[in-house]
């Protein structure tokens, strides 16, 4: 049922937690995708270890750098699965029952995207994050949109923008335009690990207004303003959100907005 792909860059120290997070699921129904954005670490020789012939998995690995929105994109490509995980390399799920859960959700319900509440992993201390939204409305709303937060349909799966920083703001708002049918996870499914330093969130602040990365973001801004206009719902709540969006890249706010993004 379920394909779990899992963007790589050198995380050598914390993916062998992630990947017997997994293994150990009681529900067995799913794939393993890594797909690594040219680590120089030991990571993916560690992952071929852990996994062995244990579980089927696809290891892929790329010949150029294709960051956050590239690899989900080509793990997307690879799978099989009728719904899609996304997993950032250095979480983890919170125990052996995350996916039995989402199956029983979909299995009663047949929703196009699961919400999958989290708890944040900070100085070795674990705090649930408390999900409130009801429907696609009030999901629109939310501030936080990592693509671990959420289970999709891959027949419904909209690509991330590459090359990018924010990618994931952008393909939200699009991926829950092609969304009809929603539900709420009642527990925490992914642990948000906060203590990782070498995250790429945690190195954003590097970029500068002449980057290429940087620049992207004006990109994502007018894809933003595109998308409003063609959005199928929420248009009073999507176009207070976008104009929030512009005024913080016009106060020069950018990079505290991105350091408060996914850690992937």
């Amino acid at each position: 049922m379920f394909s779990i792909i899992i963007p790589n860059y050198n995380s050598e120290k914390w993916i062998a937690k992630l990947l017997e997070s997994i293994l150990n699921q009681t529900y067995k129904d799913y794939e393993i995708i890594i797909v690594d954005d040219i680590s120089t670490d030991n990571s993916i020789e560690l992952a071929k270890n852990i996994i062995g012939n244990k579980r089927p998995c696809k290891i892929i690995q790329l010949k150029e750098k294709r960051y956050n929105g590239g690899t989900r994109n080509v793990g997307v490509s690879e799978s099989i699965g009728k719904y899609i995980l996304f997993v950032d390399c250095d979480d983890w799920f919170c125990n052996k029952d995350c996916l039995k859960r989402i199956a029983d959700i979909i299995n009663q319900t047949h929703a196009d995207i699961i919400r999958l509440p989290y708890k944040a992993y900070i100085h070795n201390t674990l705090a649930t994050v408390r999900i409130r939204e009801k429907n696609l409305e009030t999901f629109a709303k939310s501030v936080f949109v990592a693509p671990w937060t959420k289970c999709v349909k891959r027949e419904l799966f909209i690509p991330f923008p590459e090359n990018t920083l924010l990618e994931d703001v952008v393909q939200h708002i699009a991926q829950l335009d092609v969304c009809k049918t929603f539900e709420n996870c009642p527990v925490p499914i992914m642990v948000w690990n906060r203590d990782n330093q070498e995250a790429i969130s945690s190195d954003t602040a590097k970029y500068t207004k002449d980057s290429k990365r940087y620049s992207s973001v004006y990109r994502n801004m007018a894809d933003l303003i595109d998308l409003k206009c063609n959005h199928s719902y929420c248009e009073e709540r999507k176009q207070e959100r976008i104009k929030a969006y512009e005024d913080i890249i016009q106060r020069g706010e950018i990079l505290n907005l991105i350091n408060g993004g996914s850690s992937q």
